[in-house]
């Protein structure tokens, strides 16, 4: 028996960006409820990833890998340059700057919105059920499933009525097979 690998989009990963998203929420826990919506984060995090070595993987083991080598060498140093940069942007919480927008990230928040429309609108029409997720994996057969039971409901809504009737619907011009 083969089993085949649906390719997906290769991507690359550094462990050092989610090391310090943690200990930027680590230690802002410490700080006044006040401040906190001054603190840009993603300064924080820019300030303290320039400061720190890149720590790259491309598949599951080398990004565990990764973590146990950031985790063991690089702990406290991500501690004391997380502080460091708290303390920088807190000197100035109010600067104004222009942030850098991804545009890929900008359509990802779009398409993934859209798809979660597409999710609820089947399932308000009961075309999905409640359990199920709807994901760019199975868009296609979810839709292709929802089309084929519109089909076979309004089939047999015709057939209902042509033999309440109980002559040939105008209806069944020849779109659906019997």
């Amino acid at each position: 028996m083969t089993q085949t690998i649906k390719k997906q989009p290769q991507i690359y990963f550094n462990v050092m960006e989610t090391l310090v998203q943690e200990e930027i929420e680590k230690q802002l826990k410490f700080y006044p409820e006040n401040i906190k919506p001054y603190m840009n984060k993603i300064e924080i995090a820019t300030y303290a990833l320039n400061r720190l070595p890149a720590l790259y993987a491309s598949s599951q083991l080398g990004k565990q890998k990764q973590l146990r080598v950031a985790k063991i060498q690089y702990s406290k140093q991500i501690n004391s340059v997380v502080r460091r940069s708290l303390a920088a942007i807190e000197r100035d919480p109010l600067r104004q700057s222009i942030p850098l927008v991804s545009d890929s990230k900008e359509q990802s928040k779009v398409t993934d919105f859209t798809l979660k429309k597409i999710e609820n609108l089947l399932k308000d029409y009961n075309l999905l059920p409640y359990d199920q997720r709807l994901s760019w994996d199975n868009v296609t057969e979810v839709i292709q499933q929802a089309l084929n039971r519109i089909i076979w409901l309004t089939k047999k809504e015709v057939e209902f009525e042509q033999e309440k009737v109980g002559e040939p619907s105008k209806l069944n011009c020849g779109f659906f097979k019997k």
